[in-house]
Parts: C-alpha cells; sequence; structure tokens
C-alpha cells in the first residue's frame, strides 16, 4: 500500500472470514431485537391488563415506530460525530433497560412510555448497524453481510412468535398475570449479550480516516488482519480532508431522494400489516384447531403468524445468497412484481370469503418482499452516501422509514374499519404497481462498486439516466 485509494482496494477486497462473520452478527443482534420487540406487542397485548381504544390502540402497535424515529433523529447528530461502535453499545443498554422496565410496568402509560424507548434503540441502530456493515465489508460480499440485519431482524420476529406461543402454552393459566411480563422482558438477554460483546467490536475503519484517528484505525485495521504502515497513514492524511462534515451536495440529495421513496415504498406497501395484526387477523382462521379459549385461540393465532415468521426467514435467505450475484435492482423489480400479485390474490380471497386464500397471499407477498424488498432499502440507506455525511443520510433514511411505518400502523385500523381487509389489500396492490415503476426507472444497481464508486455514479450521472449508472461509471 503506497496510498489512501490503496488502503480502500485492501478494505474492499479482503477475504471474509470468520471474524468478519462474528462482527458483523454482533452489529446485528439490533436487528433481532428490532425484529422481536416490533412484533411482541402483538402477542402480549392481549393479555396486557390495560385496555386502550381508539389513537391509543393504535399507538400500543406502533409506538415502538414512533420511538424509532426518535432514536433516528438521535443517531443523525450523533454518529458521524462519535461513531458507528459507541452509538451501536448505547442502542444495546437502552434495549437491555427499557425491555426490563417493560416487564415491571405498573400501569399502561409505563408500558406505552417504554415501548417507546425500546424503538427509540430501534430507530437509532437501524440508522448505524448496516452502515456500520459496509464500511468493513468487501464491496463483492457487502450485500451479504449488510443482508446480515434484515435476516436478524426476521430472525427477532420469529423468535417473538416462538417464546409467546411456547410460554402461554405452558404456562396458560397464567397468561393475564405473568405471561405477558415474560414475553415483553425475555427480550432483555440477547440485549445484555449485545452490550456485553459489542464493546469488542472494532470501530468502523472508513469513519476513522474520516475523522483523522489514524492512531486508533492502524489498531483497528490490525482486528480485520491488515497491516499498514506510518508512511502510509501519513500520506493518507494529507490526501483527505479529515473534516467531519462535507457540503449536501446535489449528488447526496439525489441519493437521498431515490433512498428515502424507497423506505417509503418498502413500508406503505403493507409489509408490517401481517407481522403486526397477524396473530389477530389469522387467529379467525382456526387452522390449528377451533376454541373459544381466548389463551389457545390468541396460541393459534400467533402459530399462524409463526407460519409467515418461518417463511419470512427463509425467503430472506435468498437475498442473502443472492444480492450480490444478481443484484439490487433486479431482485427490487421482480419483488414488486410478486407483491402486487399477491396482494391482488389477497383482495379477492377476503371479498369470496376464501379465508385460506388470505394466508396464502400473506405468505407469497412475505416472500417477495424479504428477498428483494426489506433488506435490500436498508442496505442502499448504508451504501449511497460519502463516509463523511454517511451516519446523517442513513439517520434520515431511518427517520422517513419508521414515520412511514408509524403512519400506516396508524391508519391501518381505520382501513379496516372502511374499506374492509379486500379494500386494504387492493390499495396495497396498486402502491406495489406505483412503486414497482419507480423502481424500474430510478434505482441503479451497485453490485461490485466500490462504496466511492457509489458516490461517484451519483454525482456523474443525471437521474434521468441513474438506473444505469452502474454501466456509466464502470465503463470509464
Amino acid at each position: 500500500m503506497s496510498s489512501y485509494e490503496d488502503l480502500l482496494k485492501v478494505l474492499d477486497s479482503r477475504k471474509v472470514t470468520r471474524l468478519y462473520w462474528i462482527i458483523t452478527i454482533l452489529a446485528a443482534i439490533g436487528g433481532f431485537l428490532f425484529g422481536y420487540d416490533t412484533a411482541v406487542i402483538g402477542t402480549a397485548a392481549e393479555f396486557a391488563p390495560y385496555h386502550y381504544s381508539g389513537f391509543l390502540l393504535g399507538y400500543e402497535i406502533a409506538s415502538a415506530s414512533l420511538g424509532a424515529a426518535i432514536g433516528a433523529i438521535i443517531a443523525y447528530f450523533y454518529t458521524d460525530r462519535y461513531g458507528r461502535k459507541s452509538l451501536l453499545i448505547l442502542d444495546a443498554g437502552i434495549y437491555t433497560a427499557a425491555a426490563v422496565l417493560s416487564a415491571l410496568t405498573i400501569n399502561g402509560i409505563m408500558l406505552l412510555v417504554m415501548r417507546t424507548i425500546i424503538g427509540i434503540a430501534i430507530g437509532a441502530d437501524s440508522a448505524v448497524a448496516t452502515a456500520y456493515i459496509t464500511e468493513y465489508a468487501p464491496k463483492d460480499k457487502r450485500g451479504s453481510l449488510a443482508i446480515m440485519q434484515q435476516w436478524m431482524i426476521t430472525i427477532g420476529i420469529l423468535g417473538s412468535y416462538l417464546v409467546g406461543s411456547a410460554i402461554l402454552y405452558f404456562l396458560p393459566s397464567l397468561a393475564y398475570v405473568f405471561d405477558w411480563r415474560l414475553i415483553l422482558g425475555l427480550a432483555a438477554v440477547p440485549a445484555l449479550i449485545g452490550l456485553i460483546f459489542r464493546f469488542m467490536m472494532p470501530e468502523s475503519p472508513r469513519w476513522l480516516i474520516y475523522t483523522g484517528q489514524f492512531d486508533k484505525l492502524k489498531r483497528e485495521l490490525a482486528k480485520f488482519g491488515i497491516s499498514v504502515s506510518d508512511d502510509v497513514l501519513e500520506r493518507t492524511r494529507t490526501e483527505i480532508q479529515s473534516e467531519m462534515s462535507i457540503k449536501l451536495d446535489t449528488a447526496a440529495k439525489k441519493a437521498l431522494l431515490l433512498v428515502g421513496l424507497w423506505l417509503v415504498f418498502q413500508q406503505i406497501t403493507g409489509i408490517n400489516v401481517p407481522f403486526y395484526y397477524g396473530p389477530i387477523l389469522l387467529s379467525k382462521l382456526h387452522i390449528f384447531s377451533s376454541t373459544t379459549n381466548p389463551v389457545y385461540s390468541a396460541i393459534d393465532g400467533v402459530l399462524e403468524s409463526t407460519i409467515l415468521a418461518v417463511i419470512n426467514v427463509a425467503a430472506t435467505y435468498i437475498a442473502f445468497r443472492y444480492i450480490d450475484k444478481i443484484g439490487r435492482r433486479t431482485l427490487g423489480i421482480s419483488a414488486y412484481i410478486g407483491m402486487a400479485i399477491f396482494d391482488l390474490i389477497g383482495g379477492i380471497s377476503t371479498l369470496f370469503g376464501f379465508d385460506i386464500g388470505l394466508l396464502i397471499s400473506f405468505a407469497g407477498f412475505i416472500i417477495f418482499f424479504a428477498y428483494g424488498v426489506g433488506g435490500t432499502g436498508w442496505l442502499i440507506q448504508a451504501e449511497y452516501f460519502d463516509t463523511r455525511i454517511r451516519g446523517r443520510m442513513a439517520a434520515i433514511g431511518a427517520l422517513i422509514d419508521w414515520l412511514a411505518n408509524f403512519a400506516l400502523i396508524e391508519v391501518f385500523p381505520v382501513m379496516l374499519s372502511t374499506v374492509g381487509l379486500g379494500g386494504s389489500m387492493f390499495i396495497f396492490f396498486i402502491l406495489d404497481l406505483v412503486a414497482l415503476v419507480f423502481v424500474y426507472f430510478f434505482i441503479p444497481e451497485t453490485k461490485g462498486m466500490s462504496l466511492e464508486d457509489v458516490v461517484k455514479m451519483f454525482s456523474s450521472v443525471p437521474i434521468s439516466k441513474i438506473k444505469n449508472g452502474r454501466e456509466i461509471v464502470l465503463s470509464k
């Protein structure tokens, strides 16, 4: 190595060893908690002794989403200034404390407050985790490593259903007294594990470069097996500006527009309806049994939702396996086609009273969303921006995502009471088609590109040609 660019090339061309996977899993523990804590309330809320109506009923389900928006704002001011690692540690601490306090809540307001605080950790984590992963990941494996965050989210959702149904099954007599508290409180276990081991993670090498922390950079690169001389570090120091901020130029604004629209469509096309409201909607199908006992009825609803969660985990593996081979754009286009088809099936099934068709619709929709939309949104949120503003731009993306999430979860009960479930599915079908047009015309491919080449693409290619931006940049 003789220059800054050589150092980045070494980072981009490293072989992915076990260490890379360990660091990535530790970074993505927040994804597991993200999934667990956003989905678990759908099970626990049925047995908590706090009964809400109107806005508060929606807020009980969506409180974590609103808190996540607040967490994204905190990340905006924090992560580019103080680093990725310290925010990940802080998030794990918040997760741990809020999970314990959720289990010990003494009234309904306290539960809503704790849910909101958990949301703050979720939002901050969603803003920084994928950005952190992309900054050390080799360019040919960046997609697969970053998708671990989304995969852990799906595993967290599945975990919440398995834990909830198991606790209710083995302790049915304590459902209204103890079970719901235990279901909420068990999130503290993985959170505490994350809190302990995140202290051992290296800081993002790219962030250290741009903040001029070259002594620390040398130590952290050594953890990745990269040896760098003092001469190279000194030349790097002179080649870059060690300021933490750069002007939010046209390229960054263009990238933010595309990321923001992707994340809005990611939410408003309805993915969280089956996961937040699934146990309630699917309990009416009585796939596993038919009972008037509310505890066992709830178990049935959770088990039916577990089918969807298993599908979600399995389909996200497709993204993990192929996003660096097939690419972000191709997966996204095919995903929205599939999502539209299954939303249409769901709407028609509901209108004709074909209840099992609703489960089929949810399952098919989740398969396509999981492999082409969910994780891809968090990935492009991290890889479209210059390192010096990546944290802030990723935080804005997370804020947009969580506000859209919150809006949908608040509005969905109103949609149910006005146009019904069938009408809601048709609305989602139309939104899928709009999203498909957007992805086809405006989302570029970024597989195999360095983060620096992605930024160059947005600065040199007009938005009218951006879908072919990769070919334009790499051909020069």
